[in-house]
């Protein structure tokens, strides 16, 4: 098979010549168990996710100096082929500093102790750091060797550090410059050389101009410093090149600003928040419309890689000499789970979807399915009416046209959501309607008008314009309609709503009907459409909805003293701890070959389960229910469950259960 050739130019990200627009989501192959990757890697893929972005945690592979570990889970060799296998593009992420709410950032202690005993200075290029970063640089290109794109292999990106300059760093610019040039040389000495290598680029992050900035965005912060609500996010507006200023701000608050010139760039997005991981102190909730709107948002205004953090939450592997997770006692900014790297994302740490999961699939088909006219397709905004006053304006219609000039076509997108607000309903008529002024050719401008639209409270919308279709062989155009695109598929072009069918219209340019051509679903038939095959015009079918049956039972014994009130939730100091037996309805190792999850429901600030004195898993109470697998603990008969009692001063999203007791544990079957 022929290698594929990827490159860029200032507007877009191509392969053999020709403008794609990638989907990437984050996902930590040493935060999962490796039995399980493969089904990880195609669940990622069955949502629309071609690229697997993974860091590779220094302290995961080298806790004790001298003492590498890339066995089972952390073995980046076995990961990379299984992508390769799966067929899923990788974007290796390799540091050395990572962050990724890992223990010192990813760094092992003992690098941390040589600073702090004044032998060398971290993230400089101080030879005696580089020493270090150059063996640790060498054992990934052992691992990675033969998976490189260049030999054939899945990795088709490198990024080299993370928020350098923004998190940490120098703060002479060109010394941070140097050092970035210097750690990519490093890699590509070692073969870690890929057609793609970036930086992060918000709040200031030095990025040199031979590296492709990415940026994020995050529908609140969970790790800033204090415990009350975010003023209105303007991640759900359409700005271009956005800078979120509350990524990292627990680093640097409100920093922002870039080091590179946008207009040689394509506008890229490596941490897109497809979810948020919770604190000790902030349980903030992204709720699934946040984040199908902040993407829509991006991708409206001129995105054209949508790369989440995270899109595949995970677990935390067993440290040899400590725990691994971010800590104030590391002197980081923030208490996190000693396991539990959740994130409340599309895909949770259990591998069962979310919601946000359903959503986004829709968008990732339509994404696929224009690709080639979507990229190259540059962003406007209305001309008649003015941008919003700000995020907090629920009156102003948010609106963003990309246009393809060559192709004379576009995508309307809208977005009426915003994050714990209520918008108002909005009718674009005749009398009111939208405009754009688009290029036409020698300098030219003309209008692309639309006026016949309903946008309903907390709506998305991603509506074409004068798409080029082909119905019975003939090349037409549909010039306008009121449903958004989902794609073509099978010769048939399909489109979703809400709105009552009878009221969806259709402007084809020969102003015929053509009724068949094009095919309406339901926004829930849209999020779960499936089409697989080419053959015989291929096959479409829906994927089914999450349903659980009981799978057995769980005893509980209460170990301790139950609390009665709130008062005296809040004035306890020990845990309440209970031994639970899990009876399972068949023997789980012969019969069941789905996996088996242990649902809890309790009352109390944080929750902990322990097989035989070892921490399996823990979870920070955040208004859910905490849904354990099973099946990669060995289906186990006996655990030990500590909950803790609710702490003051902890800001919730969901309300959470305020009793701190067990009010009920099952276990559960994916039917």
């Amino acid at each position: 098979m022929k290698k594929e050739i990827y490159s860029y130019n200032s507007e877009y990200l191509t392969c053999n010549g020709s403008p794609i627009l990638p989907i990437m989501g984050e996902f930590h192959f040493s935060r999962y168990p490796e039995k399980e990757w493969r089904s990880a890697l195609e669940n990622m893929k069955l949502g629309g996710v071609e690229i697997a972005a993974t860091y590779v945690f220094w302290i995961h592979h080298e806790e004790a100096e001298g003492e590498w570990d890339f066995s089972e889970r952390r073995n980046l060799k076995a990961f990379l082929n299984c992508c390769r296998e799966v067929g899923m593009k990788v974007w290796l992420r390799i540091g050395p500093w990572a962050h990724g709410e890992c223990r010192n950032g990813g760094f092992p202690d003992w690098l941390v102790e040589k600073e702090r005993r004044g032998e060398l200075t971290l993230r400089t290029d101080d030879p005696q750091y580089l020493r270090y970063v150059d063996v640790f640089f060498t054992k990934i290109a052992e691992q990675a060797d033969g998976y490189m794109h260049k030999d054939g292999g899945p990795v088709i990106g490198i990024q080299i550090e993370n928020e350098y300059g923004h998190a940490g760093g120098p703060s002479d610019r060109e010394e941070g410059m140097a050092h970035m040039r210097t750690l990519r040389a490093m890699a590509e000495k070692k073969g870690l050389e890929a057609p793609y290598v970036s930086a992060t680029g918000w709040g200031g992050a030095y990025v040199p101009g031979s590296f492709l900035p990415v940026l994020g965005g995050y529908v609140d912060a969970p790790w800033a410093n204090h415990t009350h609500e975010l003023a209105a996010s303007e991640n759900f507006l359409f700005q271009p090149f956005h800078d979120d200023a509350n990524i990292a701000s627990d680093f640097s608050e409100g920093q922002s600003g870039f080091t590179f010139d946008a207009a040689e760039f394509p506008y890229l997005t490596a941490e897109l928040g497809g979810g948020l991981q919770v604190t000790a102190h902030r349980r903030t909730y992204p709720y699934p419309e946040d984040i199908e709107a902040q993407t829509i948002c991006m991708l409206g205004a001129g995105a054209n890689l949508i790369g989440y953090y995270m899109y595949h939450g995970g677990v935390n592997p067993d440290g040899k000499y400590s725990t691994l997770q971010e800590s104030k006692a590391t002197g980081y900014a923030n208490d996190l789970p000693v396991k539990s790297y959740d994130f409340q994302t599309c895909l949770r740490e259990n591998g069962l979807p979310s919601e946000s999961y359903y959503r986004l699939r829709k968008h990732h088909a339509f994404i696929k399915n224009t690709e080639e006219l979507l990229a190259p397709a540059k962003a406007y905004l209305p001309e008649n009416i003015p941008g919003p006053a700000g995020a907090e304006d629920m009156e102003t219609l948010r609106a963003a046209f990309r246009y393809n000039e060559a192709a004379d076509c576009g995508f309307l997108f809208i977005n009426n959501h915003q994050r714990k607000r209520k918008m108002t309903e909005k009718r674009i008529t005749p009398e009111a309607p939208l405009k754009f002024a688009v290029p036409s050719g020698e300098g030219e401008k003309k209008q692309i008008v639309f006026d016949r639209l309903c946008v309903r409270t907390d709506a998305i919308l991603v509506l074409p314009y004068n798409l080029p279709v082909v119905i019975q062989g003939e090349e037409l155009r549909l010039c306008r309609t009121n449903a958004s695109f989902l794609g073509c598929f099978g010769e048939i072009y399909y489109f979703y709503t809400e709105e009552d069918p009878e009221d969806v219209y259709f402007e084809w340019s020969d102003g015929k009907d053509h009724a068949g051509a094009a095919k309406i679903l339901t926004t829930h038939d849209a999020e779960h459409f499936l089409y697989t095959g080419d053959e015989d015009g291929g096959k479409v079918s829906l994927l089914p909805d999450l349903k659980f049956t009981e799978a057995g039972e769980v005893q509980m014994k209460d170990t301790g003293q139950a609390a009665e009130s709130i008062q005296n939730v809040y004035g306890r100091t020990e845990p309440e701890v209970y031994e639970l037996t899990l009876k399972y309805g068949k023997r789980p190792a012969d019969t069941l070959t789905e996996d088996v999850w242990l649902e809890l429901d309790f009352g109390g600030d944080c929750a902990r389960l322990y097989q035989d004195g070892k921490l399996l898993d823990d979870w920070f109470s955040n208004g859910e229910l905490w849904r354990v697998a099973l099946k990669r603990y060995g289906y186990p008969t006996k655990l030990t469950l500590e909950l803790d009692p609710f702490k003051p001063d902890v800001y919730y999203d969901l309300p959470p259960k305020r009793e701190n007791r067990l009010a009920g544990a099952r276990l559960l079957r994916l039917s």
